[in-house]
């Protein structure tokens, strides 16, 4: 009997852990490492098609600054919309001047799209106030809103994982991590008050 509720634990976890990740669209700009300069014309870019989550698919979606450690995100500001009522994959837009006074240099930031069921998240990147500071620090890698970039002499030309930094942070993959743990534990939760 134990050994029953125990597979049909693990199996409605591992159906909740598919839908969850289904439900999410995986950003691929920005970029871990990325840095956005206030004034600038950048894009977001996303996999997934925004138009299948939620109901009514056919809306605009926020896209939202937040800042903070993953496990405290705070709402710095809006800075577009999405149409999900369509297939695009990719919308720019300009960073505000007035959003200067609300980042600061060495801060992380990352993108929130108000998706449903879940929202979904970038991975961590800066942005420049323009102020004359380097927010990412000397040999940072910068990117450009046609996707160009570039790299300092003397840093590491490497790829960098689509997460936040540090290994405890749940915000990787465009957020199907974070959605998931949430939803295992979730599923963990329920199963240990089933048996």
């Amino acid at each position: 009997m134990i050994f029953s509720k125990t597979v049909a634990t693990l199996a409605t976890l591992a159906s909740m852990m598919a839908l969850a990740q289904a439900d999410m669209l995986s950003i691929s700009n920005p970029t871990s490492g990325t840095t956005w300069k206030v004034g600038d014309t950048v894009f977001l870019q996303w996999k997934g098609n925004c138009a299948s989550m939620g109901s009514p698919a056919a809306k605009l979606v926020d896209v939202n600054l937040m800042s903070g450690p993953s496990t405290a995100l705070r709402f710095v500001a809006k800075l577009a919309s999405i149409d999900c009522s369509n297939t695009n994959t990719r919308k720019e837009f300009t960073i505000p001047a007035d959003l200067a006074k609300l980042v600061k240099k060495d801060d992380e930031y990352s993108l929130q799209v108000q998706t449903e069921p879940q929202p979904s998240y970038s991975p961590t990147f800066k942005i420049d106030t323009g102020d004359g500071s380097d927010p990412a620090g000397a040999g940072a890698a910068s990117g450009d809103a046609n996707g160009g970039g570039s790299v300092a002499a003397g840093s590491d030309p490497s790829p960098h994982t689509s997460g936040a930094s540090g290994p405890a942070s749940p915000i990787k993959n465009g957020g199907s991590t974070a959605t998931g743990a949430a939803v295992a534990l979730a599923a963990i939760l329920v199963a240990a008050q089933l048996l």
